[in-house]
Parts: C-alpha cells; sequence; structure tokens
C-alpha cells in the first residue's frame, strides 16, 4: 500500500513537471517571436551563417517543389543518386534533410 502511494506521489510529480516545462517552453518561443520581428536584419545574418553556402537554383539538378521548398539531386559514382531538401526562411535555404553522409561532404553544386 505503501509503495502504491509513492508512485502515484512521483507521477503526479513528474507529469506536473512535464507541464510545467512544456509551458514555459511554449511562453519563451512568444517571446522569442515578438523579438524576431524586431531583430529581423540580425536574425537573416545569422540563419545565413547557419545555412552555409546556398543551392545553386539554376542548377538543372535543382527541383522545386514549392516557392520555399526544394531538392537538390545528385548522382554520385560512389553512393549513387542522392538528394538534399531544402526550406526557404527567410529568404534564406536551409537544409533541413539529406540522403545520407554523403550529402554533408559539400559534394553538392553551391554558388
Amino acid at each position: 500500500m505503501m509503495k502504491n502511494r509513492l508512485v502515484i506521489g512521483l507521477m503526479t510529480a513528474g507529469v506536473g513537471a512535464a507541464i510545467a516545462l512544456a509551458t514555459g517552453v511554449l511562453l519563451k518561443d512568444d517571446a522569442r517571436a515578438g523579438e524576431s520581428v524586431i531583430a529581423t536584419g540580425e536574425r537573416i545574418g545569422s540563419l545565413r551563417k547557419v545555412a552555409g553556402p546556398q543551392p545553386d537554383t539554376s542548377s538543372p539538378h535543382w527541383k522545386a517543389l514549392s516557392d520555399d521548398v526544394g531538392v537538390m539531386i545528385r548522382d554520385d559514382e560512389r553512393l549513387g543518386l542522392r538528394g538534399r531538401l531544402y526550406v526557404r526562411v527567410e529568404g534564406v535555404w536551409l537544409p533541413v534533410g539529406t540522403d545520407g553522409p554523403g550529402d554533408i561532404l559539400h559534394t553538392v553544386p553551391v554558388r
């Protein structure tokens, strides 16, 4: 009987902590969204640093899926057909998905 109460108490504390943490994260993101409107120039600059080289969207290997989503496709002689998914955020192309470790070695055409 004592074990059951202890387990129930620990579970209640754990669920309460998880709810508090989730609420804190959500409120923090709302505050950050308000700041990004003020410092848009700084945010774009930091996005460009994180994104690295931009894909060459005029390349025949570039396939636009929409205005803000595209795929860079290439044929690697060792690994076969490879692709990298990009999403445009505030005018900066960010890689969000790679087909494998070969895509990280900067063999994708960039400008």
